[in-house]
């Protein structure tokens, strides 16, 4: 009886295999305990695992994988920051998260009052943060994704980061959201950058999860793996026979301390529009 099972675990970003714009493959060992376990038991693993957090505790994996689910091309990048006057005192993070739940109810009031559907978002607040030694780092500011919903546009949401009085609190920037190779992960990853300040992820409701399948368990072998993470670890021809209809992103392998192997195939596919057949307008000059 086999003590050590080799486990494939999809995570499939967006509706099916055969659809989705973007894909995460971990190849990994499991125990005879995990391999015998329950369906809902192994579905737990999987959201656990992509999950995992990083050296700054925070789950960007799974991050880039919901933006992945979620948001493409044609969809918006938006940073919101402040002026001196405006800016809330360092370590005040309930001001900032107010300025920006401010901004997102007037997103949706001007939505409501334009008849044009309200966007899907996920958005990361950084905080002006004080040091144990008293020192503060960074500034406040937003980073947002936001889906295009017709009739919205980057004017309209550098517009509304802006006071009561409609008055703008600080420098504001949309664009067309960069697709790199296929997927959104240098931005999120970006917006996860710094160490050193404290900040917090939020989301709209009804964003749609990556899919975990059921794991298969059988078709990897040690030896199989150990090849595919080593002489065919960057032979896209190879990873793309395995998952057909896909793309090779980078393929990432690490050696735990017992000399266990965990691979991850990161794959896209050509073209990642989410079914938006989009072609950005040019944008209109503001008035003087």
């Amino acid at each position: 009886m086999k003590s050590i099972y080799y486990r494939e675990q999809k995570h499939i970003c967006g509706k099916d295999y055969d659809t989705a714009p973007y894909m995460e493959v971990d190849l990994y060992p499991v125990t005879v305990k995990q391999h015998k376990a329950s369906r809902r038991a192994k579905k737990k693993e999987a959201s656990t695992l992509a999950q995992q957090t990083y050296n700054d505790n925070r789950a960007k994996r799974y991050h880039v994988q919901l933006v992945n689910t979620n948001f493409g091309r044609g969809d918006f990048s938006w940073t919101g920051t402040y002026d001196d006057a405006h800016h809330p005192e360092p370590g005040d993070t309930k001001r900032a998260d107010l300025d920006f739940t401010n901004f997102i109810k007037r997103l949706y009031r001007w939505c409501d009052k334009h008849q044009v559907e309200r966007p899907k978002w996920v958005a990361a607040t950084e905080y002006s943060t004080i040091q144990e030694d008293g020192t503060v780092t960074g500034r406040h500011h937003h980073h947002a994704i936001i889906q295009h919903t017709e009739g919205l546009n980057r004017d309209v949401l550098e517009e509304l980061w802006s006071d009561k009085n409609g008055k703008r609190i600080g420098l504001t920037r949309g664009e067309y959201l960069d697709v790199d190779h296929g997927s959104v992960e240098s931005l999120v990853r970006y917006i996860c950058k710094n160490k050193r300040c404290a900040r917090s992820w939020r989301q709209s409701r009804g964003l749609e999860k990556p899919k975990t399948p059921p794991p298969n368990d059988s078709k990897w072998s040690r030896g199989k793996l150990e090849e595919a993470s080593t002489l065919y670890i960057d032979d896209a021809a190879f990873w793309e026979k395995k998952y057909p209809g896909y793309t090779l992103n980078r393929v990432e392998t690490k050696v735990s301390d017992a000399g266990m192997r965990h691979t991850t195939v990161i794959l896209r596919r050509a073209e990642c529009w989410h079914g938006r057949d989009y072609i950005p307008k040019p944008r209109r000059k503001k008035r003087e």
